[in-house]
């Protein structure tokens, strides 16, 4: 659920330019035959078809690259998911290709069908089937349960809605006027509303998309007032379709939150409009950007960037919430103010089973970022955290955040995290580029930015509660590091079931009275530190790393539904502190 951040655009105009689409494919061709792809939504009768296959007994089921050799014969029916496959021995059954493209070899020889969903055929004159070929590039939605895939069905309207959403597949050009939420809700902002036509057009794999959006904040008094508006330009190029390159440039003015590594869009704007809670920190910047970006199978990528941009300072304003309205906001932290220079360079690697419930792989995210510039004001903090003075300044910083999903059995995984950053080289670090380990995501045994002590390790604040608390409790720490490790086992629970002869289960309703998620047992430890001399325990050398007895820890455990978790978390290494219990859109990590 994301009723703060509207995942797709509300259009209220939008017109043809010029468009072109593949008919839907037969679902049945002559044996032996090549059906010609298509980008059309996926027949539900084909869906379950190969959902069928792939949860059948008999079939041999490969999860990721997958290589049958020249020498090789695999008897009976293969299917695969995710992939890529490539084929160069002999396959005596069907071939099922589950979002995956596969490549045949001239040796390469299947005697039954070949069902390709969510990729394509690659060297096709070199395929030797002797069944049906058919192919479809719109990608198989389904869920895991354990071992098997269940389909995701939807209406014909969704399915609608969701074909426009999709309208830079189809040749030609398409413009619209667009108007969605240009981010989450949030303390400074309120629901900022993102307006203005945008033009995609499409040309192969070539597509160009530009896009004009005006910005209004609703946190005031919905007045048109500067403090209330800004805007969002955008040019770019991209060629390719599972691997290429983009080119674009950007122009903006607006408002950009502090540590977007931690929680979710939608778990931070949920709190601010129920509860009152904003669990980020914003500043604003205005200026325009360059960007190249290479990006491969999966969601690889790399993209290197050139801004120039000024930063001014947010005041936290008034905006409505449901519950504890009455209750004042946390105070939006102070940033440095100044014009700034900046390269960026950002990274994923993804090779996981499955984006929305990964089993197995590993996920790696990383950016650098060279900043250069020259600051007017320089934010307060707490005695002895930085010793910044308005003027020059250069620094470079990295954040890297890397994930392993482990699959020791069809019901039961170990996953661990690994997430770090912090100062490399040149000056502190300004006020917006801190960091902090604390909350729901890092370190949920302790509340968000809480200090424990005249010193606290989680975001580098020092001295008395009421002055860090003045300052809107802002994230402080040079760097920092994190470290977590969940085990989860699957359950499922049914209501009404009957029992059938032969000991099989029949359950009426559909289904409808199924529950199905995760059990899940978590341990997390991590700290922050500051770069410098000092002698209250926060400091350190540029090569050094706190000792870990200084590192705090948590455990805890809780239920996973996939769309949301309930958790309970205790600290081991501050044990006079009382659990807390909290709730995560979609997974920990």
């Amino acid at each position: 659920m994301t009723p703060f951040r509207w995942q797709r655009a509300i259009a209220f105009t939008s017109f043809a330019l010029s468009a072109s689409a593949a008919s839907q494919l037969a679902a049945q061709q002559p044996a032996g035959s090549a059906a010609a792809p298509t980008d059309t939504r996926l027949p539900r009768g084909i869906g379950r078809e190969v959902t069928d296959r792939w949860n059948a007994a008999e079939t041999k089921r490969v999860r990721g690259p997958f290589t049958l050799a020249a020498n090789d014969t695999l008897r009976g029916d293969l299917a695969i998911v995710t992939g890529p496959a490539k084929i160069a021995g002999v396959v005596t059954g069907q071939l099922v290709a589950i979002n995956a493209d596969v490549t045949f070899e001239p040796t390469g020889k299947i005697d039954g069908d070949l069902t390709v969903v969510g990729g394509e055929v690659l060297n096709r004159t070199a395929a030797s089937v002797k069944g049906n070929v058919r192919e479809w590039r719109a990608r198989l939605r389904y869920t895991e349960s354990g071992e098997h895939l269940e389909l995701i069905t939807e209406t014909a309207d969704l399915a609608r809605w969701r074909q426009w959403g999709r309208n830079n597949e189809v040749q030609g050009a398409w413009g619209d006027i667009f108007a969605a939420s240009a981010h989450t809700y949030n303390r400074v902002e309120g629901l900022p509303i993102l307006v203005g036509p945008r033009l995609r057009t499409r040309h192969g794999d070539t597509r160009v998309t530009v896009e004009v959006f005006g910005i209004f904040r609703t946190g005031g008094d919905l007045s048109w007032e500067p403090l209330n508006l800004g805007h969002r330009i955008r040019a770019e190029l991209r060629q390719g379709r599972d691997a290429g390159y983009a080119i674009g440039a950007r122009l903006y003015d607006e408002v950009e939150p502090v540590e977007r590594w931690a929680l979710t869009d939608d778990e931070v704007g949920l709190a601010s409009a129920l509860f009152t809670r904003d669990f980020r920190d914003y500043y604003q910047r205005h200026g325009g950007s360059g960007y190249a970006t290479l990006f491969g199978g999966g969601m690889t990528s790399l993209t290197v960037g050139l801004a120039r941009e000024r930063w001014d300072s947010r005041s936290a304003r008034n905006p409505w919430s449901l519950f504890q309205s009455d209750d004042k906001w946390r105070a939006n932290p102070i940033s440095d103010d100044g014009l700034i220079n900046l390269f960026t360079a950002t990274g994923q690697l993804d090779t996981r089973n499955n984006i929305d419930r990964p089993r197995s792989g590993w996920l790696l995210k990383a950016e650098f970022e060279r900043g250069s510039g020259t600051l007017a004001k320089v934010a307060p903090t707490t005695l002895g955290t930085r010793n910044t003075m308005p003027g020059d300044l250069t620094y470079s910083r990295a954040l890297f955040d890397l994930r392993r999903y482990n699959r020791l059995a069809p019901n039961t995984q170990l996953n661990l995290r690994m997430v770090g950053g912090g100062v490399l080289a040149g000056d502190q670090l300004p006020a917006q580029r801190r960091f902090s380990v604390s909350g729901a995501d890092a370190l949920p045994g302790y509340d968000f930015r809480s200090k424990t002590g005249l010193t606290d390790v989680g975001s580098c604040a020092s001295g008395s509660d009421s002055a860090y608390t003045a300052l809107g409790r802002p994230a402080q720490c040079d760097r920092f590091a994190l470290f977590q490790a969940e085990w989860k086992t699957d359950f499922r629970f049914s209501f009404f079931r009957d029992q059938e002869e032969g000991g099989h289960t029949r359950w009426p309703f559909n289904r409808r009275f199924r529950v199905e998620g995760n059990w899940v047992i978590f341990m997390n430890t991590g700290r922050g530190w500051l770069i410098g001399d000092g002698d209250n325990g926060l400091h350190y050398g540029k090569s050094d790393l706190p000792t870990l007895r200084s590192w705090r820890t948590d455990v805890g455990g809780g239920l996973d539904f996939g769309s949301f978790g309930v958790y309970i978390a205790q600290s081991v290494t501050d044990t006079d502190l009382r659990p807390n219990v909290f709730v995560r859109l979609g997974r920990r990590f």
